[in-house]
């Protein structure tokens, strides 16, 4: 059996059920708020620890954090889904198409300096150059403007995609059966869909869950630097950054001031973000283990 594999397939599982039917166990909804309270000689002033009434706690205006977890986990999820799907149907149709028809690298053949001058720059800095200047109080809906990053993520991350399957590709087209296949007439195309996908299905599923891992650090990354999924909600006196969809990234991005205050403000959400992270590393290391195991040789007397 292989454990991990399963133990990411349970921990994806249990975060795209709470994500589409959780709202409907949470014991508070979004928009309630604790409101100061004096009983017994105490006041009681949000923010609220974790208790049998707020499983999570609340933040500091008093708004439950299981029910704001529940609400963002569909920007956490689905816009990361969307985008690597994206990226791996776009880039992976590229890079086939690159990696069959392209000529072979040569050792004088080299990238422009142009190029490996942008390799060196982190890609969440240069989502963050485009993103800043449109994500602090948008006037576009959060919708909108996860849509927007998501194609920004996506039209970046193509090339590397592309790059990769083209790699693949090439080893694929110098094997013996692509040759044999082309030397009885068969056609390019016919080549790719019956012999070349097929030996690339395994490879492009691993490459699609760590894209979504990739792109799951890349919210966390943005979020440090104010650059929440759905847009930013910046307050004046005193300056603050909230996330206008409660995504998980944001989440975290505008609790960290809570370090060591209310830690449970800022560990709540990080423990979602990471855990789910994890869920999808594990399923990638699983994947490659089955895939390993499935295709080894071995050799008989």
């Amino acid at each position: 059996m292989n454990k991990t594999l399963l133990a990411g397939l349970i921990i994806t599982a249990f975060m795209l059920l709470a994500s589409l039917f959780g709202h409907y166990v949470a014991p508070h909804d979004l928009n309630e708020s604790a409101q100061v309270s004096y009983s017994g000689g105490e006041l009681t002033v949000p923010p609220l620890p974790p208790s049998k009434e707020y499983p999570l706690g609340t933040d500091k205006y008093g708004y439950d954090i299981l029910a704001k977890l529940l609400a963002g986990s569909k920007y956490t999820i689905y816009v990361a889904f969307a985008v690597a799907f994206t990226r791996m149907a776009l880039g992976g149709a590229i890079g086939l198409l690159l990696g069959y028809f392209g000529q072979p690298k040569t050792a004088r053949r080299e990238r422009a300096p142009i190029w490996n001058m942008l390799n060196g720059i982190p890609v969440f800095v240069i989502v963050w150059m485009i993103m800043i200047g449109i994500t602090m109080n948008p006037a576009a809906s959060a919708p909108a403007m996860a849509l927007i990053l998501a194609v920004v993520l996506t039209a970046i991350g193509i090339p590397s995609v592309a790059g990769t399957m083209r790699e693949k590709t090439a080893i694929i087209r110098e094997k013996q059966f692509v040759t044999s296949a082309h030397s009885i007439g068969a056609g390019p195309w016919r080549i790719l869909r019956k012999h070349v996908f097929p030996h690339m299905k395994e490879s492009l599923l691993i490459l699609f869950v760590q894209e979504i891992v990739l792109i799951l650090g890349l919210f966390g990354q943005l979020a440090i630097l104010n650059v929440f999924v759905g847009g930013t909600k910046e307050l004046k006196d005193p300056v603050e950054y909230l996330s206008r969809t409660n995504e998980w990234s944001g989440l975290v991005g505008q609790s960290r001031d809570y370090l060591f205050t209310y830690q449970w403000v800022l560990f709540m959400p990080l423990a979602a973000y990471v855990v789910f992270i994890l869920g999808f590393h594990l399923i990638s290391i699983g994947l490659e283990k089955h895939y390993r195991k499935t295709f080894a040789k071995v050799s008989q007397l």
